[in-house]
């Protein structure tokens, strides 16, 4: 099946186009009888919603849904009636249409074998609502008779001949559909398939990007082997050789430099190809990206019709003003933000909005008006909703929470306005005693904040007494794109999302204040409270503070943390990979990515992170920033690391590096020893068998040198101890460790047991 442009339709039955077209004409009708209600006159208006209901009309005709057939017939009829000036518009009119409506999402709603029966399921709804469609309509007869009208003239007749369709009505319909670009619909799930290939395809181009520098490398090497065999033959030809060698280097000479022409070629060639792969797998990556964005219209244009039903439900007067409308966001975004939005939008109304006589009272506006905002910036989606009605009771909000036992009245001494409001969003939590249809449930606000939170976003709420609320949601644009900001924890990688992070700050050790209850540091005049992110996972703390942190300062709208991280690696739009489920649930993760390097990097459940940070400072665990957290001396511990294996010594600085240690690095004893004559180290960790000056040797040389003598050292050896004991003394400052027993952790016990010393002797 295929639609009018030749698309394939096949993903999609009859009935699932059906509800997808019923879906955007009941939003033209909706936001066309709510202009309505304003301007009863509108020609424009008027013609417009007659042709949705034309159109839905043929719609459901063609799938055979009676009831839609005949609830659009009768609207149609009362649109052409008043187009043709003969009734005067009421807004009881208005309600019934609305109704009518209401009625017909809510058939579309129906599946398929429930729409079979629906008529006869709902005959009585049905029949009442048909009669106040054919009311509306005998209003208008009645006044038509009333002013001399030819009774030739009926909105029947007129319906009937606005759906004939002549030829002149073709020739218009097709110009229309000329003039719209055309579209073709296809399954999300199949999206997401296209854009899972499109991401790993611009994954492979990075990472053919990142063997270009090997190839380079490469060309340099060859151009050396040339060179020595250039000065080869050149030496050659100075000493008598016979004739037969030097046909044989010059036919070598001339083979590598044909090779050198022809790879050189080859090189040009893949890199020309290496740049237009990555420039089409990037754009190839957005314009998917793209096609799953949607305007914030789609679930916005849903409000104005809350906000009228509403306010006219509790007697107030309300306006809806909204901006940003065309801003685009991920369609899997806008579905699961449409009903924590329609919570604010009424918990504004019901909770916030005075009665009109009451704002008169005050001074106010009669007419409260609600202004709602969407825009992007940064990469996120920012949307405001703010209100001028009466604002928060700060004074009833307290009594309310001590009420629930929420929190006691010293700890509520100590909140500001903001972290009182924090507690509206607490689940089970509400500001009115009694409960309604609309509020008293304590069901709303924690719904928004549990959605927004499985997005990765945050929200903000203020006000001002007597004045209005304000609630801003921080959001990504698209689900399947993060922009987040990389460090490095434990040695590995990790992604926080960016709508959680405040700041990146930088603190010397000077700046850090200790106490019982842990670390904290001075920002913008707040104390902001530190942990090392290493205790969140179980990772090793560092024995002493290096001279300068590096620390990511958290916000997610509740709390604000400083999370002590091994490097920054700066931000990143990251393409989202949902864990396999077989995985199970692994603690303040939810989902993976690959980064442009081709390297793998874990995303931070936010929500849940700052959960265990909590978690550490209530139970007093793993809150130091440092093994000895009443340590006077903040410095860096120095440490070299002599392996002539490249693997060994990189494992070992990883390690060492993940506590803070600034680590230098030597291949073999003899260059180890220059370094311990001339440079200043704290610790030393050698191999025994190594070229040059063997680790044994360098150890009993430290052991003699004036000012090393007494530097502690380990010796990391696959030899037995036995051995290791015949050549060097073993105590307290000259440790063993195995290599054919490494573990991460107890080769980092081992070292801390050797910084203690360092320590000590510091003190």
């Amino acid at each position: 099946m295929t639609d009018q442009t030749g698309n394939d339709l096949s993903d999609f039955s009859m009935m699932d186009l059906f509800r997808m077209e019923l879906d955007n004409q009941i939003a033209v009708l909706n936001n066309g009888l709510l202009a309505l209600e304003h301007d009863h006159s509108s020609a424009d208006i008027l013609e417009t919603l007659m042709r949705a209901a034309h159109s839905i009309k043929g719609a459901a005709r063609m799938v055979n849904v009676n009831a839609v057939v005949r609830l659009s017939h009768f609207m149609e009829d009362c649109f052409v009636a008043f187009q043709s000036g003969d009734g005067e518009l009421q807004n009881s009119d208005i309600d019934i249409l609305l109704a009518g409506v209401d009625l017909m999402q809510q058939i579309s709603t129906a599946n398929d074998e429930q729409l079979n029966s629906w008529d006869s399921d709902h005959q009585k709804e049905l029949l009442e609502m048909e009669n106040a469609l054919k009311s509306i309509n005998q209003q208008s007869e009645r006044m038509q008779a009333e002013a001399g009208v030819s009774e030739n003239v009926t909105p029947a007749s007129a319906r009937e001949e606005f759906a004939n369709e002549n030829e002149e009505e073709i020739v218009k319909t097709q110009r229309i559909h000329n003039a719209t670009p055309q579209a073709i619909r296809i399954s999300v799930e199949r999206l997401d398939q296209i854009l899972s290939l499109a991401g790993k395809s611009l994954v492979e181009t990075h990472q053919l990007n990142a063997l270009m520098p090997s190839f380079w490398q490469i060309k340099h090497n060859q151009q050396v082997i040339i060179s020595q065999v250039n000065s080869l033959q050149e030496n050659l030809s100075n000493n008598s050789v016979d004739a037969e060698t030097k046909e044989q280097l010059k036919s070598i000479l001339t083979n590598i430099n044909n090779v050198r022409h022809e790879y050189a070629d080859s090189m040009a060639t893949l890199d020309a190809i290496d740049r237009r792969m990555s420039t089409i797998s990037d754009h190839l990556h957005r314009e998917v990206m793209a096609s799953r964005m949607r305007p914030i219209s789609e679930i916005f244009n849903a409000l104005p019709r809350v906000v009228r039903d509403l306010g006219r439900k509790l007697n107030k007067e309300v306006r809806l003003q909204m901006s940003g409308l065309s801003t685009l966001v991920d369609r899997n975004v806008l579905e699961r933000i449409d009903i924590p939005l329609k919570h604010i939008v009424q918990n504004a109304i019901d909770h916030g909005i005075e009665l009109p006589e009451d704002r008169t009272a005050k001074g106010k506006n009669r007419l409260a008006t609600i202004n709602l905002h969407a825009t992007m910036n940064a990469g996120m989606l920012f949307i405001v909703l703010e209100d001028d009605g009466a604002g928060i009771d700060y004074v009833a909000l307290k009594q309310r929470i001590l009420d629930k036992g929420l929190a006691t009245e010293q700890e509520l001494a100590n909140l500001d306005d903001g972290a009182m409001l924090d507690f509206l969003f607490y689940p089970g939590f509400s500001t009115r005693s009694t409960v309604s249809d609309i509020s008293g449930r304590g069901v709303g606000l924690d719904l928004v904040k549990d959605t927004v939170s499985t997005l990765n976003g945050s929200v903000q709420a203020a006000s001002v007494s007597g004045q209005g609320m304000r609630f801003q949601l921080i959001l990504p644009l698209t689900v399947s794109v993060l922009r987040a900001m990389l460090v490095t924890i434990c040695g590995e990688s990790y992604a926080f999302p960016m709508s959680a992070v405040d700041r990146i700050f930088y603190a010397n050790s000077s700046d850090i204040v200790t106490r019982s209850r842990g670390s904290t540091v001075n920002i913008d005049d707040n104390e902001i409270p530190l942990i090392n992110a290493n205790a969140i996972y179980q990772g090793v703390i560092p024995q002493v503070l290096p001279d300068q942190l590096t620390i990511l300062v958290l916000d997610n709208g509740e709390k604000t943390y400083g999370v002590v991280v091994e490097n920054v690696e700066g931000e990143e739009e990251l393409s989202i990979h949902k864990l396999s489920q077989h995985l199970g649930k692994i603690r303040t993760i939810n989902s993976a990515a690959i980064l442009n390097s081709g390297a793998l990097t874990l995303i931070i459940d936010i929500d849940e992170y700052m959960h265990t940070i909590d978690q550490h400072f209530k139970q007093q665990t793993n809150v130091a920033l440092c093994e000895d957290a009443d340590l006077a001396v903040c410095t860096v511990i120095r440490v070299l690391v002599v392996d002539d294996s490249i693997t060994v010594r990189e494992t070992e600085r990883k390690l060492l590096k993940s506590l803070h240690y600034s680590v230098s690095v030597a291949k073999d004893g003899q260059e180890a020893l220059g370094k311990l004559q001339t440079e200043h180290f704290d610790m030393l960790i050698t191999d025994v068998d190594m070229p040059n000056m063997d680790g044994l040797t360098l150890v009993n040389e430290v052991r003699f040198y004036p000012g090393i003598e007494n530097m502690p050292v380990m010796i990391v050896s696959n030899r037995e101890k036995s051995f290791i004991e015949q050549s060097v003394i073993l105590n307290e400052k000259t440790l063993f460790y195995s290599k054919d027993h490494f573990q991460p952790n107890s080769f980092i016990e081992r070292v801390q047991q050797l910084v203690k010393l360092v320590v000590n002797a510091l003190e």
